[in-house]
Protein backbone atom coordinates (compact mmCIF):
# COMPACT_ATOMS: atom_id res chain seq x y z
CA UNK A 1 0.00 0.00 0.00
CA UNK A 2 1.47 3.78 -0.69
CA UNK A 3 2.32 5.69 2.19
CA UNK A 4 -0.31 8.29 1.51
CA UNK A 5 -2.92 5.74 0.87
CA UNK A 6 -1.82 3.81 4.30
CA UNK A 7 -1.92 7.82 6.29
CA UNK A 8 -5.72 7.86 5.05
CA UNK A 9 -6.90 4.92 5.85
CA UNK A 10 -5.31 5.40 9.49
CA UNK A 11 -7.41 8.47 9.75
CA UNK A 12 -9.89 7.01 9.21
CA UNK A 13 -10.03 4.11 11.23
CA UNK A 14 -9.96 6.99 14.11
CA UNK A 15 -13.05 8.38 12.50
CA UNK A 16 -11.28 11.41 11.21
CA UNK A 17 -12.91 12.67 7.65
CA UNK A 18 -11.99 16.57 7.78
CA UNK A 19 -8.40 17.77 7.08
CA UNK A 20 -7.59 21.59 6.82
CA UNK A 21 -5.09 23.09 5.17
CA UNK A 22 -3.53 24.04 2.19
CA UNK A 23 -2.57 22.05 -1.12
CA UNK A 24 1.44 21.60 -2.48
CA UNK A 25 3.32 19.58 -4.61
CA UNK A 26 4.91 17.68 -1.25
CA UNK A 27 1.49 16.71 -0.18
CA UNK A 28 -0.29 16.32 -3.12
CA UNK A 29 -0.45 12.71 -3.17
CA UNK A 30 -2.01 12.68 0.57
CA UNK A 31 -4.60 14.52 -0.23
CA UNK A 32 -5.01 12.93 -3.47
CA UNK A 33 -5.92 9.70 -2.18
CA UNK A 34 -7.73 11.47 1.36
CA UNK A 35 -10.06 13.47 -1.36
CA UNK A 36 -10.94 10.49 -3.34
CA UNK A 37 -13.02 9.75 -0.87
CA UNK A 38 -16.29 11.14 -0.79
CA UNK A 39 -17.01 10.93 2.70
CA UNK A 40 -14.12 12.76 3.36
CA UNK A 41 -14.01 16.51 3.78
CA UNK A 42 -10.78 18.68 3.00
CA UNK A 43 -11.03 22.11 3.97
CA UNK A 44 -8.79 24.54 1.95
CA UNK A 45 -8.21 27.91 3.71
CA UNK A 46 -6.57 30.59 1.71
CA UNK A 47 -3.64 30.83 4.65
CA UNK A 48 -2.33 27.64 6.42
CA UNK A 49 -2.19 29.44 9.52
CA UNK A 50 -5.82 29.70 9.82
CA UNK A 51 -6.19 26.11 8.78
CA UNK A 52 -4.06 25.42 12.05
CA UNK A 53 -6.15 28.01 14.33
CA UNK A 54 -9.12 26.15 13.03
CA UNK A 55 -8.27 22.81 14.11
CA UNK A 56 -7.73 24.07 17.46
CA UNK A 57 -10.86 24.55 18.15
CA UNK A 58 -12.47 21.54 15.69
CA UNK A 59 -10.73 19.02 17.88
CA UNK A 60 -12.26 20.28 21.27
CA UNK A 61 -15.56 20.48 19.94
CA UNK A 62 -15.07 17.00 17.90
CA UNK A 63 -13.55 15.74 21.36
CA UNK A 64 -10.79 14.18 18.65
CA UNK A 65 -7.18 15.22 17.06
CA UNK A 66 -7.48 17.75 14.75
CA UNK A 67 -5.50 17.42 11.45
CA UNK A 68 -4.26 19.80 9.31
CA UNK A 69 -1.53 19.58 6.56
CA UNK A 70 1.14 21.67 4.27
CA UNK A 71 3.79 21.49 1.82
CA UNK A 72 7.12 22.94 1.73
CA UNK A 73 8.91 25.62 3.73
CA UNK A 74 6.78 28.23 3.51
CA UNK A 75 3.39 26.73 4.00
CA UNK A 76 4.47 24.72 7.03
CA UNK A 77 5.69 28.02 8.31
CA UNK A 78 2.38 29.73 8.21
CA UNK A 79 1.27 26.33 10.52
CA UNK A 80 3.43 27.21 13.59
CA UNK A 81 1.09 30.30 15.50
CA UNK A 82 -1.84 27.69 15.18
CA UNK A 83 1.13 24.95 17.15
CA UNK A 84 2.31 26.98 19.60
CA UNK A 85 -1.69 27.87 20.18
CA UNK A 86 -2.62 24.20 20.58
CA UNK A 87 0.47 23.83 22.76
CA UNK A 88 0.17 26.73 25.24
CA UNK A 89 -4.05 26.16 25.05
CA UNK A 90 -4.04 22.18 25.32
CA UNK A 91 -5.12 21.01 22.14
CA UNK A 92 -4.94 17.80 20.43
CA UNK A 93 -3.46 18.66 17.27
CA UNK A 94 -1.63 16.78 14.42
CA UNK A 95 -0.15 18.41 11.76
CA UNK A 96 1.02 16.33 8.62
CA UNK A 97 3.70 18.41 6.81
CA UNK A 98 4.80 17.03 3.14
CA UNK A 99 8.54 17.86 2.89
CA UNK A 100 11.35 18.29 0.45
CA UNK A 101 12.79 14.95 -1.45
CA UNK A 102 14.66 13.20 1.95
CA UNK A 103 17.89 12.66 -0.48
CA UNK A 104 18.08 16.45 -1.51
CA UNK A 105 17.59 17.99 1.85
CA UNK A 106 20.85 19.20 3.38
CA UNK A 107 22.96 17.03 5.34
CA UNK A 108 25.55 19.25 6.62
CA UNK A 109 23.93 21.74 9.14
CA UNK A 110 26.55 24.30 8.03
CA UNK A 111 24.95 24.83 4.74
CA UNK A 112 21.65 27.10 4.73
CA UNK A 113 20.05 25.08 2.30
CA UNK A 114 20.43 22.45 -0.45
CA UNK A 115 16.83 22.35 -2.29
CA UNK A 116 13.94 23.94 -2.78
CA UNK A 117 11.33 24.49 0.13
CA UNK A 118 13.58 22.43 2.95
CA UNK A 119 13.59 23.38 6.09
CA UNK A 120 14.11 21.78 9.43
CA UNK A 121 10.54 21.84 10.77
CA UNK A 122 11.15 19.24 13.59
CA UNK A 123 13.69 21.34 15.39
CA UNK A 124 12.16 24.97 14.36
CA UNK A 125 8.65 23.53 16.61
CA UNK A 126 10.44 20.83 18.68
CA UNK A 127 10.09 23.73 21.64
CA UNK A 128 5.92 23.93 20.96
CA UNK A 129 4.87 20.66 20.20
CA UNK A 130 4.79 17.81 22.64
CA UNK A 131 6.39 15.33 19.82
CA UNK A 132 7.65 15.80 16.79
CA UNK A 133 9.85 13.58 13.65
CA UNK A 134 10.51 13.07 10.45
CA UNK A 135 10.10 9.95 8.72
CA UNK A 136 12.97 8.70 7.43
CA UNK A 137 12.03 5.33 6.95
CA UNK A 138 8.74 4.32 5.60
CA UNK A 139 8.76 1.47 7.87
CA UNK A 140 8.16 3.43 10.67
CA UNK A 141 4.94 4.98 9.14
CA UNK A 142 2.77 3.20 11.35
CA UNK A 143 4.49 3.55 14.71
CA UNK A 144 5.13 7.23 14.24
CA UNK A 145 1.63 7.55 13.35
CA UNK A 146 0.26 5.62 16.59
CA UNK A 147 2.85 7.50 18.75
CA UNK A 148 1.75 10.70 17.53
CA UNK A 149 -2.29 10.34 18.53
CA UNK A 150 -1.18 8.76 21.12
CA UNK A 151 0.67 11.56 22.39
CA UNK A 152 -1.99 14.60 21.59
CA UNK A 153 -4.53 13.03 23.62
CA UNK A 154 -2.33 11.61 26.77
CA UNK A 155 -1.76 13.31 29.57
CA UNK A 156 -1.99 17.59 28.93
CA UNK A 157 -3.08 17.13 25.33
CA UNK A 158 -1.45 19.18 22.83
CA UNK A 159 0.16 19.42 19.23
CA UNK A 160 2.59 16.41 17.47
CA UNK A 161 4.38 17.10 13.92
CA UNK A 162 5.07 14.21 11.69
CA UNK A 163 7.25 15.08 8.79
CA UNK A 164 6.82 13.01 5.51
CA UNK A 165 9.27 13.37 2.50
CA UNK A 166 7.22 13.84 -0.28
CA UNK A 167 9.01 10.77 -2.08
CA UNK A 168 8.64 8.46 1.07
CA UNK A 169 4.60 9.68 0.82
CA UNK A 170 5.09 7.90 -2.71
CA UNK A 171 6.33 4.66 -1.42
CA UNK A 172 4.54 1.23 -1.25
CA UNK A 173 4.60 -0.54 2.25
CA UNK A 174 3.95 -3.85 3.38
CA UNK A 175 1.05 -3.07 5.87
CA UNK A 176 1.24 -6.51 7.67
CA UNK A 177 4.94 -6.13 8.78
CA UNK A 178 4.87 -2.54 9.86
CA UNK A 179 5.51 -2.38 13.46
CA UNK A 180 3.20 -0.88 16.30
CA UNK A 181 3.43 1.64 19.28
CA UNK A 182 3.09 0.17 22.71
CA UNK A 183 1.77 3.13 25.14
CA UNK A 184 3.60 3.42 28.29
CA UNK A 185 2.36 2.58 31.52
CA UNK A 186 -0.17 5.50 32.66
CA UNK A 187 1.46 7.88 34.71
CA UNK A 188 1.40 7.51 38.81
CA UNK A 189 -0.68 9.94 39.94
CA UNK A 190 -0.26 11.39 43.58
CA UNK A 191 -2.55 9.69 46.04
CA UNK A 192 -5.14 12.84 47.29
CA UNK A 193 -6.45 12.93 50.87
CA UNK A 194 -9.74 13.50 50.26
CA UNK A 195 -10.52 13.34 54.07
CA UNK A 196 -8.44 16.54 54.66
CA UNK A 197 -9.62 18.52 51.57
CA UNK A 198 -12.80 18.25 53.15
CA UNK A 199 -12.35 18.70 56.07
CA UNK A 200 -10.40 22.20 55.53
CA UNK A 201 -13.67 22.90 53.04
CA UNK A 202 -15.75 22.58 56.18
CA UNK A 203 -13.81 24.59 58.56
CA UNK A 204 -13.89 27.71 55.79
CA UNK A 205 -16.14 30.29 55.62
CA UNK A 206 -15.57 31.98 52.80
CA UNK A 207 -14.10 29.00 50.30
CA UNK A 208 -13.73 29.34 46.62
CA UNK A 209 -13.22 27.36 43.37
CA UNK A 210 -10.31 28.23 40.82
CA UNK A 211 -11.74 26.75 37.39
CA UNK A 212 -8.75 26.90 35.00
CA UNK A 213 -8.89 25.19 31.31
CA UNK A 214 -7.59 21.39 32.58
CA UNK A 215 -11.25 21.36 34.03
CA UNK A 216 -12.81 21.78 30.66
CA UNK A 217 -12.86 18.20 29.42
CA UNK A 218 -16.28 17.24 28.70
CA UNK A 219 -16.57 14.47 31.88
CA UNK A 220 -14.72 16.90 34.04
CA UNK A 221 -17.83 19.81 32.70
CA UNK A 222 -20.62 16.22 33.52
CA UNK A 223 -18.71 16.01 37.04
CA UNK A 224 -18.93 19.74 37.66
CA UNK A 225 -22.61 20.35 36.90
CA UNK A 226 -23.49 17.26 39.46
CA UNK A 227 -20.81 18.58 42.35
CA UNK A 228 -22.49 22.23 41.60
CA UNK A 229 -26.23 21.14 42.03
CA UNK A 230 -25.14 19.49 45.23
CA UNK A 231 -23.23 21.81 46.71
CA UNK A 232 -23.29 25.90 47.15
CA UNK A 233 -20.02 27.46 46.48
CA UNK A 234 -18.38 30.35 44.81
CA UNK A 235 -16.68 29.37 41.87
CA UNK A 236 -14.21 31.69 39.85
CA UNK A 237 -12.52 31.03 36.13
CA UNK A 238 -9.78 32.03 34.27
CA UNK A 239 -10.22 33.00 30.79
CA UNK A 240 -9.34 29.50 29.26
CA UNK A 241 -12.00 27.96 31.60
CA UNK A 242 -14.26 30.65 31.47
CA UNK A 243 -17.07 28.57 29.80
CA UNK A 244 -17.15 25.35 32.19
CA UNK A 245 -19.55 26.57 34.32
CA UNK A 246 -22.36 28.41 32.77
CA UNK A 247 -23.31 31.82 34.39
CA UNK A 248 -26.75 31.27 34.92
CA UNK A 249 -25.54 28.76 37.70
CA UNK A 250 -25.95 30.68 40.99
CA UNK A 251 -22.53 28.97 42.01
CA UNK A 252 -20.09 31.29 39.01
CA UNK A 253 -18.96 34.19 40.10
CA UNK A 254 -16.93 35.70 37.30
CA UNK A 255 -13.60 36.02 35.50
CA UNK A 256 -10.55 36.67 37.33
CA UNK A 257 -7.44 38.33 36.90
CA UNK A 258 -5.43 41.86 35.29
CA UNK A 259 -8.80 42.23 33.60
CA UNK A 260 -11.12 40.09 35.52
CA UNK A 261 -14.43 41.15 37.15
CA UNK A 262 -13.95 43.52 39.91
CA UNK A 263 -16.45 41.27 42.02
CA UNK A 264 -14.27 37.55 41.28
CA UNK A 265 -10.82 39.71 42.13
CA UNK A 266 -12.19 40.79 45.51
CA UNK A 267 -13.41 37.29 46.19
CA UNK A 268 -9.76 35.48 45.32
CA UNK A 269 -8.65 38.46 47.67
CA UNK A 270 -10.48 37.68 50.63
CA UNK A 271 -11.04 33.38 50.15
CA UNK A 272 -9.97 30.98 52.65
CA UNK A 273 -9.91 28.54 51.42
CA UNK A 274 -8.87 27.93 47.56
CA UNK A 275 -9.38 24.66 45.38
CA UNK A 276 -7.92 25.40 41.90
CA UNK A 277 -8.56 22.81 39.21
CA UNK A 278 -6.31 22.76 36.10
CA UNK A 279 -4.79 26.20 35.96
CA UNK A 280 -1.31 27.25 35.62
CA UNK A 281 -2.16 30.52 37.46
CA UNK A 282 0.01 32.87 35.17
CA UNK A 283 0.67 36.46 36.00
CA UNK A 284 -2.20 37.99 34.42
CA UNK A 285 -4.75 35.70 36.48
CA UNK A 286 -2.82 36.71 39.27
CA UNK A 287 -2.28 40.29 38.76
CA UNK A 288 0.87 40.81 39.41
CA UNK A 289 3.89 39.94 42.30
CA UNK A 290 2.14 42.80 44.20
CA UNK A 291 -0.94 40.92 45.17
CA UNK A 292 -1.70 39.24 47.98
CA UNK A 293 -4.10 36.86 49.68
CA UNK A 294 -6.09 36.22 52.29
CA UNK A 295 -3.43 35.27 55.63
CA UNK A 296 -5.57 32.46 56.50
CA UNK A 297 -5.76 31.27 52.87
CA UNK A 298 -5.41 27.31 52.86
CA UNK A 299 -4.40 26.30 48.63
CA UNK A 300 -5.28 22.94 47.60
CA UNK A 301 -4.41 22.39 43.80
CA UNK A 302 -5.04 19.79 41.61
CA UNK A 303 -3.08 19.88 38.13
CA UNK A 304 -2.36 16.90 35.37
CA UNK A 305 0.70 19.16 34.23
CA UNK A 306 3.52 18.09 37.31
CA UNK A 307 5.99 21.05 36.81
CA UNK A 308 2.88 23.63 37.03
CA UNK A 309 2.72 22.77 41.14
CA UNK A 310 3.72 25.20 43.25
CA UNK A 311 5.18 27.20 40.54
CA UNK A 312 3.67 30.34 41.19
CA UNK A 313 1.84 30.24 44.83
CA UNK A 314 2.66 28.19 47.81
CA UNK A 315 -0.39 25.27 47.77
CA UNK A 316 -0.63 23.72 50.79
CA UNK A 317 -1.82 20.75 49.33
CA UNK A 318 -0.59 19.97 45.46
CA UNK A 319 -1.58 17.15 43.67
CA UNK A 320 -0.48 15.73 40.61
CA UNK A 321 -3.94 14.24 38.96
CA UNK A 322 -6.41 14.52 36.60
CA UNK A 323 -9.37 16.81 37.74
CA UNK A 324 -11.55 14.08 36.24
CA UNK A 325 -10.29 11.77 38.80
CA UNK A 326 -10.38 13.84 41.44
CA UNK A 327 -14.13 15.26 40.39
CA UNK A 328 -15.21 11.47 40.27
CA UNK A 329 -13.77 10.52 43.76
CA UNK A 330 -15.00 13.98 45.47
CA UNK A 331 -18.79 13.06 44.25
CA UNK A 332 -18.70 10.00 46.68
CA UNK A 333 -18.76 12.69 49.84
CA UNK A 334 -21.65 13.62 51.13
CA UNK A 335 -21.25 17.67 51.18
CA UNK A 336 -24.90 18.83 51.44
CA UNK A 337 -24.61 20.40 54.86
CA UNK A 338 -22.22 22.93 53.99
CA UNK A 339 -23.57 26.44 54.52
CA UNK A 340 -21.68 29.14 52.58
CA UNK A 341 -24.54 31.71 52.11
CA UNK A 342 -22.92 34.62 54.16
CA UNK A 343 -19.76 34.45 51.38
CA UNK A 344 -22.39 33.75 48.41
CA UNK A 345 -24.67 36.96 49.67
CA UNK A 346 -21.56 38.69 49.76
CA UNK A 347 -20.46 38.16 46.66
CA UNK A 348 -23.49 38.74 44.86
CA UNK A 349 -23.45 42.11 46.51
CA UNK A 350 -19.86 43.05 44.86
CA UNK A 351 -21.44 41.69 41.94
CA UNK A 352 -24.24 44.26 41.95
CA UNK A 353 -22.38 46.93 42.88
CA UNK A 354 -19.17 46.35 40.17
CA UNK A 355 -20.65 45.14 37.07
CA UNK A 356 -18.64 45.22 34.17
CA UNK A 357 -20.20 47.38 31.60
CA UNK A 358 -20.09 50.69 30.47
CA UNK A 359 -21.27 53.97 32.45
CA UNK A 360 -22.16 55.55 29.54
CA UNK A 361 -25.77 53.99 28.64
CA UNK A 362 -26.85 56.74 25.45
CA UNK A 363 -23.61 55.55 23.44
CA UNK A 364 -22.61 52.77 21.74
CA UNK A 365 -20.43 50.35 24.06
CA UNK A 366 -18.47 47.27 23.81
CA UNK A 367 -19.56 45.81 27.06
CA UNK A 368 -22.77 47.32 26.89
CA UNK A 369 -23.35 45.75 23.16
CA UNK A 370 -22.15 42.36 24.25
CA UNK A 371 -24.22 41.96 27.64
CA UNK A 372 -27.14 42.94 25.30
CA UNK A 373 -27.06 40.30 22.66
CA UNK A 374 -26.12 37.74 24.93
CA UNK A 375 -29.97 37.79 25.51
CA UNK A 376 -30.25 36.95 21.99
CA UNK A 377 -28.11 34.22 21.36
CA UNK A 378 -29.38 30.99 21.50
CA UNK A 379 -28.22 28.02 24.32
CA UNK A 380 -25.91 26.46 22.42
CA UNK A 381 -24.13 29.47 20.73
CA UNK A 382 -20.73 28.97 20.36
CA UNK A 383 -17.98 32.43 20.67
CA UNK A 384 -14.68 32.99 19.40
CA UNK A 385 -12.90 35.58 20.74
CA UNK A 386 -9.70 37.23 18.93
CA UNK A 387 -6.90 39.29 20.90
CA UNK A 388 -7.13 42.68 22.39
CA UNK A 389 -9.57 44.85 23.85
CA UNK A 390 -12.63 42.50 21.56
CA UNK A 391 -10.97 39.67 24.07
CA UNK A 392 -11.53 41.53 27.26
CA UNK A 393 -14.79 42.95 26.48
CA UNK A 394 -15.85 39.51 25.72
CA UNK A 395 -14.95 38.32 28.94
CA UNK A 396 -15.99 40.74 31.28
CA UNK A 397 -19.40 41.41 30.06
CA UNK A 398 -20.31 37.88 27.45
CA UNK A 399 -22.77 35.92 29.01
CA UNK A 400 -22.17 32.37 28.65
CA UNK A 401 -25.19 30.75 30.15
CA UNK A 402 -26.64 27.17 29.58
CA UNK A 403 -24.42 25.17 26.91
CA UNK A 404 -22.70 28.30 25.01
CA UNK A 405 -18.94 27.78 24.51
CA UNK A 406 -16.00 30.81 24.61
CA UNK A 407 -12.50 29.60 22.68
CA UNK A 408 -9.81 32.28 22.75
CA UNK A 409 -5.59 32.32 22.22
CA UNK A 410 -5.31 32.66 25.57
CA UNK A 411 -1.66 31.32 26.42
CA UNK A 412 -0.02 32.54 22.92
CA UNK A 413 -2.07 35.73 22.54
CA UNK A 414 -2.42 35.87 18.66
CA UNK A 415 -4.78 38.29 16.99
CA UNK A 416 -5.80 36.83 13.82
CA UNK A 417 -7.02 33.62 16.25
CA UNK A 418 -11.05 34.41 16.22
CA UNK A 419 -12.06 34.03 12.68
CA UNK A 420 -10.34 30.81 11.70
CA UNK A 421 -10.97 29.34 14.89
CA UNK A 422 -14.86 30.25 14.03
CA UNK A 423 -14.55 28.28 10.99
CA UNK A 424 -13.33 24.95 12.77
CA UNK A 425 -16.66 25.02 14.88
CA UNK A 426 -18.43 25.71 12.38
CA UNK A 427 -17.46 22.62 10.55
CA UNK A 428 -17.74 20.82 13.99
CA UNK A 429 -20.98 21.84 14.66
CA UNK A 430 -23.38 22.56 11.57
CA UNK A 431 -26.36 24.17 11.85
CA UNK A 432 -25.00 26.11 15.46
CA UNK A 433 -24.91 29.40 15.72
CA UNK A 434 -21.16 30.55 15.57
CA UNK A 435 -20.14 34.41 16.57
CA UNK A 436 -16.56 35.14 15.60
CA UNK A 437 -16.07 38.60 18.05
CA UNK A 438 -12.92 40.72 16.71
CA UNK A 439 -11.45 44.14 16.93
CA UNK A 440 -10.83 46.24 13.43
CA UNK A 441 -7.06 45.00 13.61
CA UNK A 442 -7.90 41.13 14.68
CA UNK A 443 -10.09 40.77 12.07
CA UNK A 444 -7.71 42.15 9.05
CA UNK A 445 -4.98 39.50 9.62
CA UNK A 446 -6.91 36.44 8.36
CA UNK A 447 -9.54 38.51 6.71
CA UNK A 448 -8.95 36.46 3.64
CA UNK A 449 -10.84 33.58 5.27
CA UNK A 450 -14.10 35.45 4.90
CA UNK A 451 -14.10 33.40 1.27
CA UNK A 452 -13.82 30.23 2.98
CA UNK A 453 -16.77 31.04 4.98
CA UNK A 454 -18.78 32.19 1.92
CA UNK A 455 -17.52 29.35 -0.37
CA UNK A 456 -18.59 26.81 2.12
CA UNK A 457 -21.66 29.09 3.43
CA UNK A 458 -20.82 28.49 6.63
CA UNK A 459 -22.89 30.16 10.00
CA UNK A 460 -20.55 32.23 11.00
CA UNK A 461 -21.89 35.59 12.67
CA UNK A 462 -18.34 37.93 12.06
CA UNK A 463 -18.54 40.59 14.89
CA UNK A 464 -16.07 43.38 14.69
CA UNK A 465 -16.04 46.15 17.06
CA UNK A 466 -14.33 49.07 15.25
CA UNK A 467 -13.11 51.66 17.14
CA UNK A 468 -10.25 52.51 14.29
CA UNK A 469 -7.55 51.83 16.46
CA UNK A 470 -4.88 49.14 18.03
CA UNK A 471 -6.96 49.86 20.99
CA UNK A 472 -5.16 48.04 23.85
CA UNK A 473 -1.64 48.93 22.49
CA UNK A 474 -3.55 52.57 22.16
CA UNK A 475 -4.29 52.25 25.62
CA UNK A 476 -0.49 51.26 26.68
CA UNK A 477 1.03 54.08 25.36
CA UNK A 478 -1.37 56.34 27.09
CA UNK A 479 -0.47 55.08 30.25
CA UNK A 480 3.55 54.88 29.24
CA UNK A 481 4.14 57.06 26.26
CA UNK A 482 2.39 60.40 27.44
CA UNK A 483 -0.10 59.32 24.69
CA UNK A 484 1.55 59.47 22.16
CA UNK A 485 0.01 56.75 20.31
CA UNK A 486 2.25 55.86 16.73
CA UNK A 487 0.78 53.29 14.57
CA UNK A 488 -1.87 52.35 17.05
CA UNK A 489 -3.54 55.44 15.99
CA UNK A 490 -1.47 57.47 13.66
CA UNK A 491 -0.14 55.57 11.02
CA UNK A 492 -3.24 53.25 11.10
CA UNK A 493 -5.78 52.90 9.66
CA UNK A 494 -8.96 50.81 8.94
CA UNK A 495 -11.41 49.12 5.80
CA UNK A 496 -15.01 49.97 4.27
CA UNK A 497 -15.57 46.30 6.20
CA UNK A 498 -19.20 47.12 4.77
CA UNK A 499 -17.49 46.98 1.24
CA UNK A 500 -15.59 44.08 2.15
CA UNK A 501 -18.92 42.04 3.78
CA UNK A 502 -20.57 43.41 0.06
CA UNK A 503 -17.55 42.14 -1.75
CA UNK A 504 -17.59 38.52 -0.32
CA UNK A 505 -21.15 38.67 -0.85
CA UNK A 506 -22.43 38.42 2.99
CA UNK A 507 -24.62 39.94 4.80
CA UNK A 508 -23.73 43.16 6.45
CA UNK A 509 -25.32 45.11 9.88
CA UNK A 510 -23.89 48.44 10.95
CA UNK A 511 -24.63 49.47 14.70
CA UNK A 512 -23.91 52.83 15.22
CA UNK A 513 -26.69 53.40 17.38
CA UNK A 514 -28.00 51.65 20.77
CA UNK A 515 -31.13 51.70 19.55
CA UNK A 516 -30.17 49.08 16.92
CA UNK A 517 -28.81 46.56 19.16
CA UNK A 518 -32.68 44.98 19.02
CA UNK A 519 -31.52 44.70 15.44
CA UNK A 520 -29.02 41.96 16.04
CA UNK A 521 -31.49 39.25 17.45
CA UNK A 522 -32.91 38.67 14.01
CA UNK A 523 -29.44 39.36 12.23
CA UNK A 524 -27.99 36.38 13.68
CA UNK A 525 -28.13 33.44 12.11
CA UNK A 526 -27.34 29.51 12.35
CA UNK A 527 -28.12 29.33 8.81
CA UNK A 528 -25.49 31.32 6.77
CA UNK A 529 -22.95 33.60 7.49
CA UNK A 530 -23.74 37.41 8.43
CA UNK A 531 -21.17 40.67 9.49
CA UNK A 532 -21.99 43.49 11.81
CA UNK A 533 -19.90 46.25 12.32
CA UNK A 534 -19.97 47.59 15.58
CA UNK A 535 -18.93 51.20 15.83
CA UNK A 536 -17.13 52.62 18.73
CA UNK A 537 -15.05 55.12 19.91
CA UNK A 538 -11.63 55.18 19.32
CA UNK A 539 -10.83 56.32 23.05
CA UNK A 540 -12.58 53.31 24.82
CA UNK A 541 -11.98 51.35 28.19
CA UNK A 542 -12.73 47.79 29.50
CA UNK A 543 -14.51 47.68 32.58
CA UNK A 544 -12.36 47.63 34.98
CA UNK A 545 -8.77 48.18 34.03
CA UNK A 546 -5.56 46.54 35.15
CA UNK A 547 -3.78 47.87 37.89
CA UNK A 548 -0.82 46.81 40.49
CA UNK A 549 -2.64 43.81 41.45
CA UNK A 550 -6.01 42.51 41.51
CA UNK A 551 -7.78 43.95 43.67
CA UNK A 552 -5.93 47.77 42.71
CA UNK A 553 -7.69 47.51 39.36
CA UNK A 554 -8.46 50.71 37.92
CA UNK A 555 -9.94 53.13 38.55
CA UNK A 556 -9.28 52.04 41.85
CA UNK A 557 -11.84 52.54 44.71
CA UNK A 558 -11.34 54.86 47.93
CA UNK A 559 -9.83 53.51 51.00
CA UNK A 560 -13.57 54.10 52.91
CA UNK A 561 -14.97 51.61 50.21
CA UNK A 562 -11.53 49.13 50.66
CA UNK A 563 -13.00 49.48 54.46
CA UNK A 564 -16.62 48.95 53.51
CA UNK A 565 -15.50 45.56 51.12
CA UNK A 566 -13.37 44.08 53.69
CA UNK A 567 -16.29 44.44 56.77
CA UNK A 568 -18.34 42.44 54.31
CA UNK A 569 -15.71 39.91 53.37
CA UNK A 570 -15.43 38.92 57.04
CA UNK A 571 -19.20 39.40 57.59
CA UNK A 572 -18.50 42.32 59.86
CA UNK A 573 -16.93 40.03 62.31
Amino acid sequence: MKISRYVVEYLKSKNINTVFGYIGGYNADFLDDFCEDEKNNFVLNYNEQASSFAINTYAELKNQTGVATASGAPSFCNLIPGIANAYFDSHPCLFIFGSAHSLATRKDKTIRQNTFEEIDAVNLVSDITKYAVKIEDKNNIKYELEKCFYITQEGRKGPVLIDIPYNIMREDVDVNSLKSFTAPNLPKYDKIDYELIIEKLKNSKRPLILLGGGAGSKNSREKLKEFFDKVKIPAVATLQGLDILPHDNPNFSGFIGHYGNRYSNLALKYCDFLLILGSRLDERQLGGYRTTLSNDLFIARIDIDKPELKRKLNENLSYFNDVEIFLKELLNYNLSDLDFSNWINTISKWKKRYPSLDKDKNSVGALNFLSQISDYLPDNAIICADVGQNQMSTAQALKLDKKRRLFNSSGYGSMGFSLPAAIGCAYAKEDTCVLSINGDGGIQMNIQELQTIARDNLAVNIIVLNNKCLGMIRKTQEKLFNGKDFVSVKGYSVPDFGAISKAYGIPYLKIDKVEKYKEVKEFLSSKHPVFIEVCLPTIMENTPEPGSCIELQNPILSEEEFETIKKEAFFDE
